[in-house]
């Protein structure tokens, strides 16, 4: 298969992984529309005209549109507060004299400091890998990130049958984050527009026109670590983290070996997937267990994504 073969195959499971978490928050907004109480059923029936839709009806589509607007402001919340916290200084330790016990900052030179590395050597690694690999490798790595959001839509359509709510909840925050890192590395993407390897001169170079299929950060890295973390955070069971970091390191490292991706994309993306997951379940978290933040998620965004990050 040639490059652009491989080009459509990869965007085909990227949009296909991303409709399953967009069809979870859809099926979250429509599942959670307000029922009525037997004092609003107790009453005689209103009488309707012929052709004018019934209260429940225009009740439900306001409701609706409700939770659809709900759903977007706090992606939107979600995007400014990742896109800004690189660049912000407060709560990184420089106000409290004390900015070398913040873990924000090994975070950001160790992401910053790894990815110039594999900069400087993605072109050499990229031609040790077999040409016989390459094939495989796409094939597995496009089958795990299905594997990845597949899990996520079985553990939120588990809760919806046995009434888990916190099953519920696992699926609901990682359709967020999965959409969260979507908009941010497509937007990397489209930001540094690098060449795919094997392309060209096969060097990787960034801002190389590659507006429409770029290399930089890996797409289905981000979204597998994405995935993984939330999982993971929920349910903090050793054979659970084994499989699903397993699972996205795998697809990070088939990646490269299927040409699809250099060292630095799949590491980068990889990192940032890692990040929005965490972010997104610790976000959710800290507004149930923190009481002053009761009914405030949506207002009471973190600073930095990076401050929320610690292992376990």
């Amino acid at each position: 298969m040639d490059s652009r073969g491989f080009a459509i195959t990869s965007n085909r499971s990227r949009a296909i992984s991303i409709g399953v978490t967009i069809l979870i928050s859809i099926s979250a907004a429509v599942g959670q529309e307000p029922k009525a109480t037997d004092s609003q059923s107790a009453g005689p029936p209103a009488q309707q005209l012929p052709d004018s839709p019934s209260a429940s009806q225009q009740k439900q589509s306001s409701s609706f549109g409700h939770k659809m607007g709900t759903i977007v402001k706090t992606i939107g919340d979600d995007e400014w507060t990742m896109i800004k916290a690189p660049f912000e200084t407060q709560g990184l330790g420089w106000d409290t004299g004390t900015p070398m016990r913040n873990t924000t900052i090994y975070w950001n030179a160790a992401v910053l400091t790894g990815t110039g590395i594999l900069i400087a050597n993605d072109e050499s690694i990229v031609n040790q890998v077999p040409a016989s690999w390459k094939q495989t490798g796409t094939n597995v790595s496009d089958a795990l990130t299905y594997a990845t959001a597949a899990t996520a839509g079985g553990i939120y359509l588990t809760g919806l049958f046995t009434h888990d709510e916190h099953a519920q909840r696992t699926g609901v925050l990682s359709a967020e984050a999965g959409i969260d890192s979507f908009l941010l590395y497509e937007g990397a993407k489209l930001v540094f527009n690098r060449e795919r390897p094997y392309t060209n001169y096969g060097n990787g170079k960034f801002f190389a026109g590659n507006f429409t299929d770029g290399s930089f950060p890996s797409g289905h890295a981000a979204f597998a670590w994405t995935i993984a973390s939330v999982i993971a955070r929920e349910y903090p069971k050793w054979p659970v983290e084994l499989a699903m970091y397993g699972a996205a390191t795998a697809v990070a490292t088939t990646r490269v070996t299927g040409g699809q991706h250099f060292p630095s994309d799949v590491f980068f993306g990889s990192a940032m997937g890692y990040l929005v997951g965490r972010y997104v379940a610790g976000k959710d978290k800290h507004a149930q267990h923190d009481p002053s933040h009761a009914g405030k998620k949506l207002s009471r965004v973190p600073s930095a994504v990076l401050q929320h990050v610690s292992f376990q």
